[in-house]
Formats: structure tokens, sequence, C-alpha cells
């Protein structure tokens, strides 16, 4: 992913990394090799890793809702993602900050 470092506060990067869902959704960004994923793709690998309940239903997946209108927009406040809805995509801006608390979380507090 791509190298720029910007500047994210403490308590940004805690209240990014508070979340379970953006959790996840930073891990495949950090771990992924490509520099754009689309949401479709990053929905579907996060499925793969915490597969849904099964349901009947053929509405549209409620975890593609909110990382589109919730997960993501945090993300892009937060400065560490461009999203661009119309071609949904996302490109990952690491950041030294979030990774170490992500890190963490996922290993010592989970």
């Amino acid at each position: 992913m791509s190298q720029e470092t910007q500047t994210v506060s403490t308590e940004t990067a805690l209240r990014v990394v508070a979340d379970p869902c953006r959790r996840s959704i930073l891990s495949q960004l950090i771990d992924g090799e490509e520099t754009v994923i689309t949401t479709d793709t990053l929905v579907d690998r996060i499925n793969l890793e915490n597969p849904p309940p099964e349901t009947n239903t053929t509405h549209a997946d409620p975890l593609l809702i909110d990382v589109h209108h919730t997960h993501l927009p945090k993300l892009e406040d937060a400065n560490l993602i461009e999203y661009d809805p119309r071609t949904k995509t996302i490109r990952y801006t690491s950041n030294e900050r979030v990774e170490r608390v992500l890190q963490f979380v996922t290993e010592e507090l989970e």
C-alpha cells in the first residue's frame, strides 16, 4: 500500500480501531497486495473471514451497506483512505500509529 505517512492523533487512531468492522477493513487494506481495492472485493474478503449468518432474503448485503455508508466515510475523515463512491474504489494511506494500535488491539485484546 502507499508509503505516504500522515499524522493521526492517538484519539482518532483509537476511535477508528474501536469498531470490529473497521479493524477488519484496515487489516484487509494493510495486508493486501493491491494499492486499490473495490468495496465488493473488500466485503467479500471480510465475509470470508467472518461469514454472515445464512438468510433466505435477497436484500443487499448489510455489511456492504454499513461499509459504504458508515465505515469508509469514517476512515476517509481520519485521512486513512481515499474512497471514490462512483467507482467504488478504496486506496489506503499508510499510517504507522494506526497500524500499531490495530496490531496491539488484535494481538493483545481480542
